[in-house]
């Protein structure tokens, strides 16, 4: 049962720094209740290094990451309602979801918009959305990549935003919550929905109107005014899905704002990474996570390893990383919750896959456990880099706190009381309606 020391009477003496030194006292009748530790070899719920859940070794390496991440089309969800507007059949990702909760883990979706793996005869919206297209020729400019027939959607058409919207409605409507087995949402528009055309790498233009990056902003790619249009109703839609869009939006050239810097009314999006650890990340990638600097350590972010190089995907996990700068030295700059890392499970051990999962998102540490009559005041520090991405309750058996470490960022505490009589110490751990059978949170204990 529990194990209690008695705190009686601290008194505390203030000074000032005027002529008169003035005391006050206050007195705390409470009891330390001693906590046991509670460890996991997984990375916390909702981090770590994130899979393809299509990866030959997903089941193998299930007790190694948390997430699964899938791309989809906004065609395998959506098409023409002939009675109007646009039906919706979210089987697919049902699907994808369900795998994922099967071995324990949340999923990550992004739906594209253009993918030059589309080649030209599919399409990735309804049908009536896709007409006027336009073409070029995309030179990747990774090793190993070949010239694809790219074609882009006519963004030059409001139905295409307005389905955008819709469709990001529909979504919040039937994933309510990451109970349901959806962790995060990644947003964008352009190659790979990751915000940017690589226009430079663009040639050979179906279309003359469209050959000029100035023209392509409107046609190729949403236009600024209908990219926030966008941006805030999917906020006003995902208010209990985390959610992020690419850092590259930080370019004033295609990206939603104009200014030095992120506006303060933008939406609470979080951003992704998707060339973390490149050799030029510090002078390129970090430039537009300072960007966003004002908002993102507030929010869910996340990334995915160069894949510029074989080198950056062989020697991404190497201490000091494949140019310089680590896993957990990236993690705690950009505050990040996870990191796609499919190719690492090719390269690294089941282990050291745990272990650098564990070095992503955030970490939990009891400072202090206080028993005053019937109720136990459990004070919580984030000793990770991300912040707590959703509600995470204190608790002794079926018995939690009204309090939720929501919102914790590195480095905060916050004082969570739970209303019992008795607290069995063995009895208490972290809970939340959104994790999924098997799930742990690991504390330790200060």
């Amino acid at each position: 049962m529990k194990k209690l020391n008695v705190i009686v009477g601290l008194i505390f003496l203030v000074v000032t720094a005027g002529p008169l030194a003035v005391s006050c006292s206050q007195s705390y009748d409470g009891e330390y209740l001693e906590l046991p530790s509670r460890t996991s070899s997984s990375p916390s719920p909702f981090c770590g290094i994130v899979l393809w859940q299509n990866n030959s070794n997903i089941e193998t390496l299930k007790d190694a990451v948390s997430l699964e991440f899938s791309y989809f089309y906004y065609a395998d969800v959506a098409s023409d309602d002939p009675a109007g507007g646009y039906k919706y059949d979210w089987t697919v990702v049902d699907t994808f979801l369900a795998s994922a909760v099967s071995r324990g883990h949340h999923g990550i979706v992004r739906f594209r918009d253009t993918d030059p793996n589309l080649g030209n005869t599919g399409r990735s919206l309804p049908a009536s959305l896709w007409n006027c297209t336009r073409e070029a020729d995309y030179d990747e400019g990774i090793e190993g990549a070949v010239k694809k027939r790219v074609v882009f959607p006519d963004w030059s058409n409001p139905a295409i935003t307005q389905f955008i919207i819709s469709f990001y409605k529909a979504l919040a409507a039937h994933y309510p919550d990451q109970s349901t087995g959806l962790g995060y949402v990644e947003v964008g528009f352009g190659l790979w929905a990751e915000y940017h055309i690589d226009f430079d790498n663009l040639s050979n233009f179906s279309s003359s109107d469209c050959d000029t990056l100035a023209e392509a902003i409107g046609r190729l790619f949403p236009s600024k005014t209908d990219q926030r249009m966008i941006l805030n109703e999917i906020d006003k839609a995902l208010i209990t899905i985390p959610w992020g869009i690419s850092i590259d939006a930080a370019d004033t050239d295609f990206g939603p704002y104009d200014d030095d810097e992120v506006p303060e009314n933008a939406p609470a999006f979080g951003l992704f990474d998707d060339s973390l650890l490149q050799e030029k990340w510090n002078d390129t990638n970090w430039e537009n996570w300072k960007y966003f600097y004002s908002v993102f350590p507030k929010r869910m972010n996340g990334g995915e390893f160069s894949y510029y190089t074989t080198y950056d995907q062989e020697h991404a996990l190497d201490p000091n990383g494949p140019h310089g700068l680590s896993l957990e030295q990236a993690a705690r700059r950009c505050y990040l919750s996870y990191v796609i890392g499919d190719g690492q499970s090719d390269i690294v051990s089941h282990d050291e896959l745990a272990s650098a999962g564990r070095q992503i998102g955030y970490a939990l540490a009891v400072e202090n456990a206080v028993v005053f009559g019937d109720r136990v005041t459990i004070t919580v520090r984030n000793i990770g880099c991300a912040v707590i991405p959703y509600h995470l309750y204190a608790a002794f058996g079926t018995v939690q706190s009204q309090q939720s470490l929501k919102g914790l960022l590195p480095g905060e505490t916050r004082d969570l009381t739970i209303t019992i009589t008795d607290p069995d110490p063995d009895m208490f751990h972290f809970t939340s309606p959104v994790l999924l059978p098997g799930q742990v949170v690991a504390y330790t204990v200060k």
